[in-house]
């Protein structure tokens, strides 16, 4: 389990540091560069822009919602989500500004941004599943068999429960894309040759099974 109890998180994962103040700098550069931009999920949802990546790093380069990593994943597996989908907001320049400022957006895999694209968040749960200050972390868990899995305290709610289905955190993928994630972090601090080698390899095949399953479904 996680030293900070969070369930994106291995024993080797770096904890999140002050997301929301780095995100508020993040957007003062940028305006102050392009003081005419109104949208600045634009300037962070461009892939050869420098601020999609100083954005991912806000994020240690993990999915906001489930914790795979982009480097273990490919890099067109993640993008920059909308926490608050754009259908939340009017459908108008006001509205689109709003919904791209950058207390909004979040890093996010694919399959996550994907699954909760539909789902329209609302109070108390824009609140309880903050993936900025860690709220969300008190609604999942890591269990024993490294699956994530719906708090005990949230079993019941239907909301809760729907959104767990809808950004597919129960797969078998979930599982794979942390157990890669603590072979990698065994692997960086491994010193003894033979060893490192030999988690490499079970790194690679690994990885290999993960993306398989991926592409031919078989995620649950």
């Amino acid at each position: 389990m996680a030293r900070d109890k969070d369930y994106r998180n291995t024993e080797y994962c770096p904890k999140l540091n002050k997301v929301e103040e780095q995100k508020q700098i993040l957007e003062k550069e940028i305006k102050l560069k392009f003081p005419r931009t109104k949208i600045v999920y634009n300037k962070v949802n461009n892939r050869d822009s420098i601020y999609h990546k100083r954005f991912a790093q806000i994020y240690n380069n993990k999915c906001a919602y489930c914790g795979a990593l982009w480097g273990l994943l490919p890099v067109e597996s993640f993008e920059v989500d909308h926490f608050l989908n754009e259908a939340s907001f009017p459908d108008t320049t006001e509205g689109r500004e709003e919904a791209g400022r950058m207390a909004n957006l979040s890093w996010s895999c694919i399959s996550c941004n994907r699954g909760k694209r539909g789902i329209t968040i609302k109070p108390p749960y824009e609140d309880l599943l903050n993936v900025d200050n860690g709220n969300i972390a008190e609604v999942f868990k890591r269990d024993r068999d490294y699956y994530i899995r719906i708090c005990d305290t949230y079993q019941d709610d239907k909301f809760i429960q729907q959104f767990y289905e809808e950004l597919h955190l129960g797969y078998e993928t979930r599982r794979l894309d942390y157990l890669s994630l603590q072979l990698e972090g065994k692997y960086q601090v491994e010193k003894d040759e033979k060893r490192k080698h030999k988690l490499g390899e079970s790194l690679s095949i690994l990885l290999k099974k993960r993306n398989r399953m991926a592409v031919t479904g078989r995620s649950l």
